[in-house]
């Protein structure tokens, strides 16, 4: 004869339940809810500050070029659709016509999606467009100094970091968000 026992039962329940899965999958929200929006800051924080490392070395660049050939040399910032950009060329006469460049490097090497950041000078008519001529001895030409090209995100205020240069001679400085010009 078999005994029968009050405390243990002949079917086992395994899983979970339909509540405590709700109950998960809200508390999983919740927890996503509070950490998006840092999340997306701290993305557009790198991606301005690469795009700002990029500028940098473009100024870096285009200044060295002009040393080493003798020649004038321009480095030109430009929005194109939403997706920022820079070409090195010859500053012929201390001008440039940016419908002959055909050299355009993308900020952000093509990574960052047209229309998240962009970029504007402090001088000039048409802040969406920034040019920087450099002598053959590397100095500035024809641009009032200290001369600031801001890197920020498309939306909002910040992140803005920018790359100024602050003497004729071509000395650089990288600031961050209130050091920086404000967007036009």
């Amino acid at each position: 004869m078999q005994r029968q026992s009050f405390f243990k039962s002949d079917s086992t329940t395994n899983g979970f339940t339909l509540l405590e899965v709700l109950i998960t999958m809200i508390l999983i929200g919740i927890l996503f809810a509070i950490a998006a929006p840092n999340w997306v800051a701290f993305i557009n924080q790198q991606r301005v500050g690469s795009a700002r490392s990029q500028v940098a070395q473009a100024i870096r660049t285009a200044q060295s070029q002009a040393q080493q050939t003798k020649v004038n040399r321009a480095v030109v910032f430009d929005n194109n659709n939403g997706q920022p950009r820079y070409a090195i060329v010859a500053a012929a006469n201390n001008s440039v016509d940016i419908n002959q460049i055909t050299n355009w490097q993308t900020l952000g090497d093509g990574s960052i999606q047209p229309g998240i950041i962009r970029l504007w000078g402090d001088q000039g008519t048409d802040r969406n467009r920034a040019t920087l001529i450099f002598d053959g001895y590397g100095a500035i030409v024809a641009s009032p100094v200290p001369y600031a090209i801001t890197i920020g995100a498309a939306i909002g205020v910040n992140p803005r970091r920018c790359v100024s240069v602050e003497t004729l001679l071509g000395a650089t400085a990288e600031n961050s968000d209130a050091a920086c010009p404000a967007a036009p």
